[in-house]
């Protein structure tokens, strides 16, 4: 069997332990809409490209989209998501072996964890007052959440979650630099679609909508 092939075997065994998704791509896409309609949650499989026939590889992502934060022009729609690896914790960019007797085993271990670790995450965003709380509460900083805890929470909760990533964030000290240079320079001149550098673009979004850091 080719390596495409394997893989897409693999990811449609994977896919049947998820039945509420769409199925796209022969199984390398996982699609499923919220109750709402509003968010689209994925699941895709990434294929190594130097795949051969004596290592099959390919590693999972998750997204999370919306559609109103999308209209809203908001971070392009993107709520949350990641490669797996990352996302629990663990290595990252960790690529996940199908060649030999490594497939079973692959296939089993990945809807395991997509069982227990995604699909949480996904049913929890269909509460989206809850969800926000759970996320200002919890121990999870992801720069991209603050935009969806602006469009859907207000900005008392997005300045909650704000101060939370500037206190635990290594960079803290470049952030708040940032955020006080960015009181000198014309609103209009501020640009979210420039990255000065990592997490600039959250910094900007925060100030130009408000968002203060707390002393």
């Amino acid at each position: 069997m080719k390596p495409r092939e394997l893989c897409e075997k693999a990811w449609q065994e994977i896919a049947s332990k998820f039945p509420d998704f769409k199925v796209v791509s022969k199984g390398q896409k996982l699609k499923k809409s919220s109750k709402n309609k509003d968010l689209t949650f994925e699941i895709y499989f990434q294929a190594n490209r130097n795949n051969y026939a004596c290592s099959v590889e390919f590693v999972p992502h998750i997204f999370i989209y919306s559609k109103d934060m999308k209209k809203a022009n908001y971070h392009n729609g993107f709520v949350y998501g990641g490669e797996l690896g990352s996302l629990l914790n663990r290595k990252a960019w960790h690529w996940w072996q199908l060649a030999g007797a490594s497939y079973q085993y692959t296939v089993d271990e990945v809807s395991k964890l997509l069982e227990e670790h995604i699909i949480p995450v996904f049913d929890d965003f269909e509460d989206t007052e809850s969800n926000i709380e759970k996320f200002i509460d919890g121990d999870i900083i992801d720069h991209n959440l603050l935009y969806y805890i602006y469009h859907f929470g207000g900005k008392d909760k997005a300045q909650q979650y704000f101060n939370k990533i500037i206190e635990k964030d290594k960079l803290r000290s470049k952030y708040i630099g940032f955020y006080n240079q960015l009181k000198d320079m014309p609103k209009e001149n501020i640009s979210l679609d420039k990255s000065e550098f990592y997490g600039s673009a959250m910094i900007k979004f925060a100030y130009l909508h408000g968002i203060e850091i707390e002393k």
